[in-house]
């Protein structure tokens, strides 16, 4: 008896067929493996991250104690100053990210029962101009503490940067203290 031509094609065909199924279902030993979990969001909360470490005549910002998911409670702190009498400095920040709610004088500025004064003015968007000062004939403040705390509120995700500019370190006489070094950071806003 003899074969059909289509014969020999069909085997052809169908091993074509088993080999195409093979594939299509990862058959073949191994496959692609285990896959990586997907990692979780980013905690919802505001994270400051300071320019550096403080040393000594240094004036820098670090996150403070209150700062919470929504709010950010930024300390302008003195470390090994001789007789700080007042700062005063421009403050740039990410104002998409932040809005400015209020500044409240530190530790630093107080001179026995009277607290010192700070004033915080937002000019232009996205710049606070800052000062802060004893109160009176007092002389300033030698050693290392807060000076004042900026408070900020959350706005939209994102990451932006604080930078000082026009800053000074006033002694007890009104003059500029010399040598002082301003330290500032960067801010990421999840939600």
């Amino acid at each position: 008896m003899s074969r059909p031509p289509w014969r020999p094609l069909h085997g052809v065909l169908l091993a074509g067929l088993v080999a195409l199924v093979l594939a299509a279902c990862g058959g073949g030993g191994g496959g692609g493996g285990p896959t990586e979990p997907t990692p979780p969001p980013p905690a919802a909360g505001i994270v400051f991250t300071a320019q550096g470490s403080a040393g000594n005549n240094t004036v820098s910002l670090a996150s403070g104690a209150g700062t919470t998911d929504t709010t950010l409670v930024l300390e302008l702190r003195a470390t090994q100053v001789t007789d700080l009498y007042g700062v005063a400095f421009d403050l740039a920040y990410p104002s998409a990210q932040l809005q400015f709610t209020r500044v409240i004088p530190g530790p630093l500025l107080a001179s026995g029962a009277v607290q010192g004064s700070a004033q915080a003015v937002p000019s232009p968007a996205g710049t606070l101009v800052v000062g802060g000062t004893h109160l009176g004939s007092v002389p300033g403040a030698t050693g290392s503490g807060v000076v004042l705390t900026l408070e900020f509120t959350s706005g939209a995700v994102g990451q932006g940067s604080f930078a000082f500019s026009r800053n000074s370190a006033l002694d007890s006489d009104g003059d500029t203290i010399t040598g002082v070094a301003w330290l500032a950071g960067s801010v990421q806003v999840n939600r």
